[in-house]
């Protein structure tokens, strides 16, 4: 009798922790390759672009490595990794032309860019900036609320990215610097 009690909650626990995918591993591996995405999408060309695409390439390895054979964990990684390559892509696309075109989505899956490098978060900080103003100049109220909305959240997460961090805070300050003058000019110029 004491086997069988003692074997119920053993075989319990064991169930238990091989059930359901680990969330948290999930969202920091998604987080960590958003990071590494970005990081390569804004090298510039040449070898840090090539570095960059390599240390992506064998991160993404690593997962694979690790979780494949988790395939519920595994797929939510992959859908997460997937989210993350068309939110790049489709900021690209609303940057590169004038038309206020980002959704509240596209949005929203910046701002966990703003724990990547000062070099990303400074682009993206940029880039929604120039949504913000291009927004205010032909944008619907709605639009240009939830893209103020969304630069706030970004600008709180930045602020939390480098609390107890002063040379991180001022590498970012020092690349933002331009664009914080911009939307400066563009508040002055249209009261």
């Amino acid at each position: 009798m004491k086997k069988k009690s003692l074997c119920l909650p053993v075989t319990a626990l064991l169930l238990m922790a091989s059930c359901g995918p680990n969330m948290h591993d999930a969202e920091a591996v998604i987080d960590k390759y958003c990071a590494l995405n970005a990081k390569e999408h804004n090298a510039p060309a040449g070898p840090e672009k090539d570095a960059a695409a390599a240390e992506k390439k064998a991160y993404v390895k690593e997962v694979d490595d690790q979780y494949f054979k988790d395939s519920k964990t595994y797929t939510l990684m992959m859908d997460g990794m997937k989210k993350c390559d068309e939110a790049l892509s489709n900021s690209t696309q609303t940057v590169a032309t004038t038309n206020v075109t980002a959704t509240e989505d596209d949005l929203l899956a910046m701002l966990p860019l703003a724990y990547s490098d000062a070099a990303t978060v400074a682009k993206t900080y940029c880039t929604l900036t120039d949504q913000s103003i291009a927004a205010a100049k032909n944008g619907t109220d709605a639009y240009l609320k939830s893209i103020v909305a969304a630069k706030t959240m970004f600008e709180q997460n930045m602020e939390d990215s480098y609390k107890n961090n002063t040379e991180r805070r001022d590498s970012i300050f020092s690349l933002i610097k331009p664009c914080m003058e911009k939307e400066v000019r563009f508040r002055h110029q249209n009261p």
